[in-house]
């Protein structure tokens, strides 16, 4: 102990503690050499800024070399230049104070490399007038400040620290020097630079005394923790090392061990008396060598500076105190005591928590007799297995788990190391029901007593048996839950999709019919919704009935519910049934009306089919497929079917792929307009074009805008694509000669969820177009929506002085009264009625009707699809007013019309012909 214990960290943090507690009772006072000129809160206040101009460092140079300083040391950092001049002031003043120390010192270089350090000293222009020292401050382990470097070497110089050369002490003899704390920091003498340079200091206060001039503000954060004080300044600490060295007060740890093999001798001497003796005059004694023990090195510190280790000591003489203290009591007899009671309590506690348990517990040796068992286990198997102690577990227990029990000790009997255990679901039929119980059987080693009992009684056995009857009902409860709809009780989709998938796996054909009820929103609004619920749940039983018969199969025939409205059939079909003939039967299913809450209602239904091998590859497919041809189907009125078509999913597919990349495309701008030149049909003259949107997809091409805008329109990304065709369209017609005018196409949509004015709005605002330029044809098939809504948006646009033309007149849902109320300046006769319309009287007659109509109306007629020089003479000399075709020329860039629109030969040809 006495080698050991001095190097443990415990033991040396202790010793320290000692150390400094006999320092903090001697204290000492300074020699009065030393005089700390400190930069303090009152000295940045007068200076104003910090770091100081190097002309305030040199004018306290010059004030202490007035003063007779001695030695002056400044304690702060002059690594990197200053303004020339302030650098020259400074290093004028070091040359003529001759001598004045300046610091050198490491520091880390980079905070994620501590090992990583670069040396800072003064720049050249102060170096060669100064005396350069080491002014290195390290900590430490314990994170405190106890010793510094007598002298180290940076870069490759030897310096010797600030605190020796302050000192005056040639050969200080150690290389490292601690410092002693028992010196008192407030008995050094303190001025403050904002005094000294004010000249408020007493004269000869500085004669012949060595200066270190630093830091002492807290902002200034040269502050270092240490023994005793806590906290003290940089340029503080290598005073008191100073004062250390000047005293003759550099501390010397004294050697241990001697006094501790002296006191282990002692001890082990004089331990038969020690045993014999009473404990209370042991501990008096031992107290009375501790206190001996730290008068000594108390009066070491003080008197000679000898640091005297006392703390192994100290935990020698413990240990041998506890080593009495255990034999005086009986310790090990006590402790033996408290092990076997911990055992008995253990084995009551066991016994207890094995007989109390709600669970059947029985243990077993390895002739399978009962050894113990819960109250439980006696009758918890029924009366055909009740079980006794000391019973063969093997005759009273059930049949599955004695074979469990087999197993394992069979498995048992052949492991050396890891014992087995084993965990059965067993179902018992008790008073005609059926009991789920699980088991677990586990075993345990024990100790041999006897050689007899060797082979027998090696291990033991554990079997816990837990009835789960209730847990096993609830979990086949959530089970249905979970694959059933909660209105009508058929499966729901992801329960349908595994019932289809197995059937197919066993080798059944199988067919998927989308059954839509018609209209079923029309009978949830007029009857109520119970009445609608109802309804459901009697289409659901009317289905489970009869896909029973139309199926090859009744145990793969299912019924489910995809959602609202939908159900699906799935049902397996004999090799030589068509598909077209589920449908049918499916239909004659809802010939009959339904009773729903009194009401007697009758349902048409759409059905869309599937075969489960139309090159799809799993049920959610083919369900897929039949609700695709559910959508072709419901495009009729009434009942009707249709079976699904791989055509048919490709265009949808295309039309979801365009859903999805629409909106990245107008991010990156794939989508352009052209330009189809407007024609003033009496001569011949352009007047404007309509703007016509296109995309150009990077892999698909160029896209139809009948694909598109019906994928825009239906989910609402018209109004922004609109948006940014007005803007377009406006900034393009803002460049045109100031006679041509642009239409833009408006979709319903647009109206109906958009703000179609605020748009109109900013794009004329941003473009710059004169309002009159920028015409809005609207379809027919506005209004659908809300008339009145439709005629105040129309109005506004026509008070900003935009133009309005009704499109495609005669193919959508417009009546004449809509058309006498909206105050459309257009009405544009669709391509159907023009084409042809030089061998079609009765496309004349049409066009002649609606030229009497826009002539009552106050409108002016223009019309699409001219083709042929003929069609444009026949719709002239109908009174015809503007007309658009390929005859007049094919959409284009805005280049291109602008150049065709600006030649005028076209319209000069075509107006002389």
């Amino acid at each position: 102990m006495p080698f050991a214990l001095p190097a443990s960290k415990l033991v040396q943090q202790l010793d320290e503690q000692l150390f400094d507690l006999r320092a903090e009772l001697a204290p000492r006072n300074a020699s009065d050499k030393f005089v700390f000129v400190a930069i303090d809160k009152e000295s940045l206040d007068q200076v104003g800024i910090w770091p100081w101009p190097r002309s305030v460092h040199a004018a306290v140079i010059d004030a202490l070399v007035e003063g007779a300083a001695g030695d002056i040391f400044l304690d702060i950092d002059f690594s990197t230049p200053s303004s020339p001049e302030e650098d020259r002031q400074l290093a004028d003043a070091l040359e003529r104070a001759g001598g004045v120390m300046l610091p050198v010192f490491e520091q880390h270089q980079h905070v994620s490399d501590a090992a990583a350090v670069s040396v800072t000293r003064p720049i050249d222009d102060l170096a060669k007038n100064a005396w350069l020292v080491a002014a290195n401050v390290a900590l430490d382990p314990n994170g405190l400040f106890r010793s510094l470097d007598t002298s180290v070497t940076l870069d490759g110089d030897p310096l010797s620290s600030a605190a020796v050369v302050l000192s005056g002490v040639a050969d200080p003899g150690v290389p490292e020097l601690a410092v002693d704390f028992s010196i008192r920091p407030e008995t050094v003498a303190a001025v403050s630079v904002a005094d000294l340079l004010q000249g408020r200091v007493e004269p000869g206060f500085f004669a012949g005394r060595s200066v270190v001039v630093g830091a002492y503000a807290t902002e200034l954060k040269d502050l270092f923790p240490v023994p005793i004080y806590g906290i003290l300044s940089g340029p503080m600490l290598h005073i008191l090392a100073a004062e250390t060295l000047v005293q003759g007060r550099v501390p010397e740890r004294l050697p241990v061990w001697p006094l501790g093999l002296v006191l282990a001798f002692v001890i082990l001497a004089g331990s038969p008396k020690l045993r014999e003796q009473r404990l209370v005059p042991v501990i008096a004694s031992a107290a009375a060598f501790v206190v001996c023990v730290e008068i000594g090195g108390y009066f070491l510190q003080k008197e000679y500076s000898l640091l005297l280790p006392s703390a192994t000591l100290h935990l020698m003489l413990i240990a041998a105190l506890v080593v009495l203290l255990m034999e005086k009591i009986g310790v090990s007899a006590w402790l033996a005591e408290i092990a076997s009671a911990e055992k008995r309590n253990s084995r009551r506690i066991l016994k207890r928590v094995i007989s109390d348990s709600i669970d059947a517990v029985i243990i077993v040796d390895g002739d399978r007799k009962i050894l113990d068992q819960s109250r439980a286990a006696a009758t918890f198997f029924g009366p055909r297995h009740e079980l006794k102690r000391g019973g063969d577990f093997r005759l009273m227990g059930p049949p599955e788990i004695t074979q469990a029990l087999d197993r394992i000790i069979e498995a048992g009997s052949q492991e050396e190391k890891l014992l087995p255990a084993a965990h059965e679901e067993v179902t018992l039929v008790s008073d005609g029901q059926f009991r789920h119980l699980e088991a677990s059987l586990t075993l345990s080693r024990v100790e041999d007593l006897t050689a007899r009992y060797a082979s027998s009684r090696s291990f033991v056995a554990c079997i816990t048996v837990r009835d789960v009857t209730a847990r096993r009902v609830y979990e086949d409860k959530l089970r249905r839950l979970a694959q059933l709809d909660d209105l009508t009780g058929v499966f729901n989709r992801r329960e349908l999709i595994n019932r289809v998938d197995q059937s197919v796996n066993e080798g059944m054909t199988m067919a998927v019919a989308a059954v839509d009820l018609h209209r079923f929103a029309t009978i949830n609004s007029t009857f109520g919704r119970a009445t609608g619920d109802q309804l459901l749940h009697a289409v659901a039983r009317r289905l489970m009935a009869g896909v029973r018969d139309i199926g090859h199969d009744p145990n793969h025939a299912f019924v489910g519910r995809l959602g609202g409205d939908v159900f699906c059939v799935a049902l397996a079909l004999a090799s030589d049934t068509d598909i077209a003939d589920l449908p049918q039967a499916l239909l004659s299913l809802f010939e009959k009306n339904f009773d729903a809450r009194s009401a007697k209602i009758h349902v048409d239904v759409r059905i869309g089919a599937s075969l489960a091998n139309e090159g799809l590859d799993n049920a959610a497919n083919w369900i897929d497929a039949a609700e695709l041809a559910l959508d072709q189907a419901k495009k009729v009125g009434g009942s009707g079917w249709h079976v699904y078509e791989p055509l048919a999913a490709i265009a949808q597919a295309r039309s979801m792929r365009l859903e999805q990349e629409m909106r990245s495309a107008l991010r990156d701008n794939q989508f352009y307009l052209l330009y189809q030149p407007q024609v003033d049909l009496d001569s011949g003259e352009i007047t404007g074009s309509e703007a016509l949107i296109r995309w150009k997809h990077p892999e698909l091409g160029l896209v139809s805008p009948l694909q598109f805008i019906e994928v825009a329109e239906s989910n609402g990304f018209i109004c922004d694509l609109g948006r940014w065709v007005l803007l377009e369209a406006c900034s393009a017609a803002s460049r045109w000669p100031s006679h041509l005018t642009v239409s833009v196409n408006v979709s319903a949509v647009q109206f109906a969820k958009g703000d179609l004015c605020a748009d109109v709005r900013e794009a004329l605002a941003i473009s710059g177009l004169e309002p009159h330029r920028l015409h809005i044809e609207v379809t027919e098939s506005t209004f659908l929506l809300d008339p009145e809504r439709l005629l105040e948006e129309i109005q506004e646009l026509k008070s900003l002085g935009i133009a309005a033309a009704l499109d495609d007149f005669g193919t959508g849902y417009s009546s004449l009264s809509y058309i006498a109320r909206f105050p459309f300046d257009k009405i544009k006769i669709d391509q159907c009625f023009v084409r042809g319309i030089v061998s079609s009287p009765s496309s004349q007659a049409i066009v002649r009707s609606v030229k009497s109509l826009a002539d009552g109306l106050g409108m002016a007629v223009v019309c699409e699809g001219v083709e042929e020089e003929a069609e444009w003479r026949l719709l002239r000399n109908l009174g015809c007013q503007e007309g658009q075709g390929y005859y007049f020329g094919k959409p284009q860039t805005a280049q291109e019309f602008v150049a065709l629109a600006g030649g005028r030969q076209f319209a000069t040809l075509k107006a002389t012909a």
